[in-house]
This record gives C-alpha cells, sequence and structure tokens, in this order.
C-alpha cells in the first residue's frame, strides 16, 4: 500500500514539474500527422501562371464573339475576321461542325459564344487559337 501511495506522489510530483515547464507537448502521432500533413501541402501543384500573352488572345477571342454577336454574320465572315486576327493558328466551329482548321496543334486556349442568325436561331460558337 505504501509502495502504491509513493508510486502516485511520485506521479503527482512529476506532473507538477511538467505543468510548471512553459510550451507545448506534442504526442509521437501528433509529429507524425504534422510532418505528414507538411509533406502533403509541400507536394501540391502550384497552378501555371496565365501569362499576358495568353490573356491578350483570350480577349481578342472574346471581342470577335462580341462583334459577330451585334452583325449580320455568315461562315465567310467569321473566317475571314478569324484569318486576319489570328492568321492560320485558329479554328473556327459553328454548332460542333469545323468550318476552319488550324495548321498548328500547340498550346490552346478557346472562347465560346452563342450567336443568332437572321430568323433568330442560336448557333454555337467556339474560337480555338494555338500559340507557342
Amino acid at each position: 500500500m505504501q509502495r502504491r501511495v509513493k508510486n502516485q506522489k511520485n506521479k503527482q510530483r512529476l506532473m507538477k514539474n511538467v505543468s510548471r515547464k512553459k510550451g507545448f507537448a506534442f504526442s509521437f502521432e501528433a509529429i507524425i500527422s504534422l510532418m505528414l500533413f507538411s509533406l502533403m501541402l509541400f507536394t501540391l501543384s502550384t497552378p501555371k501562371q496565365t501569362t499576358l500573352k495568353e490573356l491578350i488572345i483570350l480577349e481578342q477571342e472574346n471581342d470577335l464573339i462580341k462583334v459577330w454577336s451585334a452583325t449580320n454574320w455568315n461562315e465567310q465572315t467569321l473566317i475571314k475576321d478569324t484569318q486576319t486576327i489570328f492568321g492560320k493558328n485558329a479554328e473556327v466551329w459553328i454548332n460542333e461542325k469545323n468550318i476552319l482548321q488550324s495548321e498548328t496543334k500547340k498550346n490552346s486556349i478557346a472562347s465560346e459564344g452563342t450567336l443568332l442568325d437572321t430568323s433568330l436561331n442560336e448557333n454555337k460558337v467556339k474560337i480555338i487559337v494555338y500559340f507557342d
């Protein structure tokens, strides 16, 4: 019985000493968890930064779609306008039908919009521009 009381007193004395120390005490499992969590954070890839060239191409695509939506358009004007701005590095699709092929197929940026024809039918237009 005395041995048990003595062990309890030792435990209480140790706990008092531990509680007097300032700082944090982590368990082994907590340390392992924090290490795994930090490893997961470091292995996440950062998204590719958008360059100014990509933003300009995207803006030009959207401007073309806006102009076409405000005017009477046909396939020939879409092809001519696209080739004027992007040369032979662009494709134009109307209602999932390709009307202009590109010569290169590297990096691409696409914009999509809806155009109304003279009889107010909706036409889906997609412009895909390939760049270096």
